[in-house]
């Protein structure tokens, strides 16, 4: 079976939990640490990418993870530079929400042949910045503005068109260290729009902040920032049991 079909097979059972490792931001041991705790603590999967250029040593450290679990390590490229061999899969992204060609076709023309060529699945994803306070580091390298947050009908207006051209998945992304998580109703009004699978992340700090995005619509929870300023296992594990009871 197919890792996104193994997926989508546990979320008819519960919400699932993700944990994000950033190359960019993590040292070798912190990345490789985090990753075995997320293992440990009950996640779900593990998505690994940033914004920038990334580490060269990462198919290398992605064998060393892969050494201590069974859960999939999937990619969340920034960029066609970061599709590289070693992964379970991949989100394969469009940034729907902005009006950049760069990364609307431009880095998935660029990147789609080494992904065919590596033979590493892929998962269609509509991926969406949402506003979420100060500009995010995705928000400046991608070069594009991201969707008001008390607009959540213009999110449902960009599912349901990715939708109708095939994507299966969508990223509602407050962006990485973001003060506020994405809001509600945007993940609502998403839910009784499409049938996406629908990953929330970005600014989600507390348990709490999971169950709630949970209950309105979301099939999978990211944190990531939290882990490179707090590696604390119990509260990682208060995160996985709201997640998967939400």
């Amino acid at each position: 079976m197919k890792i996104e079909e193994k997926l989508i097979a546990k979320i008819k059972e519960h919400a699932l939990f993700a944990v994000l490792l950033d190359p960019d931001s993590s040292e070798s041991d912190a990345f490789l640490e985090t990753g075995k705790m997320a293992f440990e603590s009950g996640a779900d999967l593990i998505l690994v990418g940033g914004s920038l250029i990334g580490n060269a040593n990462l198919p290398k450290k992605i064998a060393e993870l892969k050494k201590s679990m069974d859960i999939p390590i999937i990619l969340f490229p920034g960029g066609a530079s970061q599709v590289v061999p070693g992964f379970d899969a991949m989100l394969f992204t469009s940034l729907v929400s902005g009006r950049n060609p760069q990364y609307l076709i431009e880095e998935q023309l660029r990147g789609g042949l080494m992904v065919k060529a590596l033979g590493i699945e892929a998962f269609p994803t509509a991926y969406m910045l949402i506003n979420s306070g100060p500009a995010t580091t995705v928000e400046y390298i991608s070069n594009t503005r991201p969707i008001p947050a008390d607009k959540p009908k213009l999110t449902m207006a960009h599912a349901i068109a990715a939708e109708l051209m095939g994507m299966r998945w969508t990223y509602l992304e407050a962006g990485s260290g973001a003060e506020n998580p994405v809001p509600l109703e945007h993940i609502i009004l998403t839910r009784k729009a499409t049938s996406l699978n629908i990953i929330a992340g970005g600014g989600i700090t507390t348990p709490q902040d999971a169950t709630k995005r949970v209950k309105a619509g979301a099939n999978v929870i990211v944190t990531g920032t939290i882990w490179e300023k707090n590696l604390d296992l119990n509260l990682m594990k208060e995160f996985a049991g709201a997640v998967h009871l939400g």
